[in-house]
């Protein structure tokens, strides 16, 4: 994108807050992890320190999983503007007995839309010192539980995947601006 896609406008606020906004209906607290804690202020949510900055959305998940006190955590990527709270819920309900619970959409895994375990921290962080940065990795890794969930199944929370839709480009953002507006209430 060329810049922070937290901070493009969407909805009226930013992209973050809106992503924030969608994650509260479904989990409390939360965070929000970030470069250093002060760099979104009045986000809506409780801003953590990434520990490893610049290591990438893996440290990320190790940060987060780290500092949250329940067994698992919902884990966001902050540039899925349609995330339904729904199914937040339900991989969540899948959660025991698992490391993680993550969507598999299109034959791809969805790391960054996905439940994980507290348990995997030491797992993330031996990734990190093996100098290993992909999230999708880390559903690879020997000892790790994975419950993949797949459309089948991921149709009852959401049933046009828009959970799944992403912005990576300046071409997704306008396509999800114009998904916004189409769906807003006359």
């Amino acid at each position: 994108m060329g810049q922070d896609k937290s901070r493009l406008p969407f909805g009226g606020t930013t992209l973050l807050r809106w992503v924030i906004r969608r994650v509260a209906l479904a989990c409390q607290p939360v965070l929000v992890v970030a470069r250093a804690a002060s760099d979104y202020p009045d986000c809506g949510a409780r801003v953590i320190a990434d520990q490893r900055p610049g290591d990438g959305p893996l440290a990320g998940l190790a940060a987060g999983l780290a500092a949250v006190e329940t067994a698992c955590a919902a884990v966001v990527a902050c540039d899925l503007p349609f995330i339904e709270p729904e199914v937040l819920q339900g991989l969540s309900a899948l959660a025991p007995g698992w490391n993680a619970v993550v969507p598999v959409v299109g034959g791809r895994a969805q790391p960054l839309c996905a439940v994980y375990s507290r348990e995997v921290v030491s797992v993330v962080e031996d990734m990190l010192e093996r100098g290993e940065r992909a999230v999708h990795q880390l559903i690879m890794q020997p000892g790790v539980r994975v419950r993949r969930v797949l459309e089948e199944e991921l149709g009852a929370w959401d049933p046009g995947r828009l959970s799944f839709v992403n912005i990576n480009t300046p071409a997704d953002y306008e396509r999800a601006r114009d998904m916004l507006t189409r769906s807003a209430p006359a």
